[in-house]
């Protein structure tokens, strides 16, 4: 799929988030969060393992465990920063270095390569290609740093301050299956565009600002790329894409949920699916940390040609449980290469029920949504429907207003509400309920 060559990779890759440091700038440490994403990837990646050995050099707690494909001479593991790298003389000079701890039993080259993304293309080397740095590993099956020297430079035309894309090879231009433990990859530092946001414990994932879960694991191809439906319902600039594997059966990809919550602070979780290739089955399960199964979730995609928020209700999971960790489901019961595109992950402690389609939430209309030019927005039921109640919650199920009456069209106020995303839900006087999902 990636046609890789002379030591040097050529690869897309896709991510975010990072902490601002002097000189170099945290990427993973596998405890929390990563500060940035991870794109394509060859091998088998596990984050947030256990650390097979505290009592050495690197005495954290959780690491990742990367086993390369053997099938690939040039397999990579791709990191995007979310804005370009800032100015790279000093690495080239040797004044600041990138580093990450290793651990593996085979003495091997560890390659990094900086390139310009859109300029490096599989087909095109050297072009592109900003820098090549290098470090070996002992093989003593101990935890080791790794610090990556200045090797060169495939295309000195790429500026310093035009590098955007970080790609690592384990033992490049050879076929093995070898695991390596890894921690704290250091990284060049950039600006990040989240940094005076305020975090959200609400919002598991948006794919921009808030990454609060963390994908450990994924039977296919799991990325964050442009959202490709920006202009519909869901405005977001990134969004999560997961292209299953044919070899695997369940198109399985998940991790952990951060911060964990109990059903007596969220009872419902909402996310986003576009499915070109609607109707698809999906599903959502919830884990206690042992991996027990708590509730799950059967879904249909919609064929629409535009986002579609679907509502799953945790009510019935026991407040005694603790939920740890989440796993969705694409078409499982098909080896298919299917793919689908995720957003806007998020829990609410408002209850719902299962999915977007809601008795009646097809014989609503909401207009315009999104509405961010809009100073009102109208909810306008068909067939002669009439609303009972209109009430809006926030993201995080705070009631922003309430609307009764018996008509069947409601106009709502949006002037005065913050840039976001809110929940609409109603019910008709013949006792029926709808909802949707407003952008504002």
């Amino acid at each position: 799929m990636f046609n890789m060559y002379k030591l040097i990779p050529i690869l897309v890759l896709l991510i975010f988030s990072p902490l601002l440091a002097t000189s170099q700038q945290l990427y993973d440490d596998f405890e929390a969060t990563a500060n940035v994403g991870y794109g394509f990837i060859n091998g088998v990646y596990e984050r947030n393992l256990s650390n097979p050995d505290t009592t050495g050099l690197n005495t954290s707690l959780t690491c990742a465990k990367y086993t390369r494909n053997i099938a690939v001479p040039y397999d990579v593991i791709l990191i995007e920063p979310s804005d370009f790298m800032n100015d790279l003389s000093d690495y080239l000079s040797g004044n600041k270095t990138m580093s990450m701890y290793v651990k593996t039993d085979v003495s091997v080259t560890v390659q990094i390569t900086l390139e310009n993304k859109t300029d490096a293309q599989p087909s095109n080397y050297p072009t592109g290609r900003h820098s090549v740095y290098l470090d070996t590993t002992s093989g003593s099956g101990e935890w080791e740093k790794l610090t990556f020297k200045f090797d060169l430079q495939p295309d000195p035309t790429v500026s310093n301050l035009n590098v955007d894309q970080m790609v690592i090879l384990f033992n490049p231009g050879n076929y093995t299956s070898d695991v390596f433990y890894i921690d704290n990859i250091m990284g060049p530092e950039f600006k990040d565009p989240c940094e005076e946001v305020e975090p959200i414990d609400s919002i598991g994932d948006n794919f921009d600002c808030h990454r609060n879960v963390s994908f450990d694991f994924s039977n296919g191809d799991f990325t964050v790329v442009d959202n490709p439906m920006k202009s519909g319902a869901n405005g977001s600039n990134k969004c999560g894409k997961f292209k299953k594997w044919i070899t695997v059966e369940d198109g399985a990809f998940g991790g952990a949920v951060k911060p964990s919550f109990t059903t007596d602070i969220y009872q419902t979780s909402t996310f986003d699916l576009y499915d070109p290739n609607a109707p698809t089955e999906f599903f959502l399960i919830f884990q206690n940390e042992n991996g027990d199964d708590l509730v799950e979730g059967k879904f249909i995609t919609e064929s629409t040609d535009d986002w579609n928020t679907f509502w799953m209700d945790l009510s019935t999971i026991s407040p005694s449980e603790t939920v740890e960790k989440f796993v969705f489901l694409l078409n499982p019961a098909e080896e298919s290469e299917d793919s689908i595109y995720i957003d806007n992950f998020i829990f609410s402690p408002l209850q719902s029920h299962a999915s977007r389609t809601l008795d009646y939430s097809h014989k609503v209309n909401v207009y315009p949504n999104p509405s961010r030019y809009s100073e009102r927005i109208t909810i306008e039921a068909k067939n002669n429907i009439r609303f009972e109640r209109v009430t809006l919650f926030t993201h995080d199920g705070k009631k922003v207003l309430e609307v009764k009456g018996g008509k069947n069209k409601i106009y709502i106020n949006t002037g005065n509400l913050s840039p976001g995303i809110y929940f609409l839900k109603g019910s008709t006087t013949d006792q029926q309920t709808f909802t949707h999902k407003i952008i504002k």
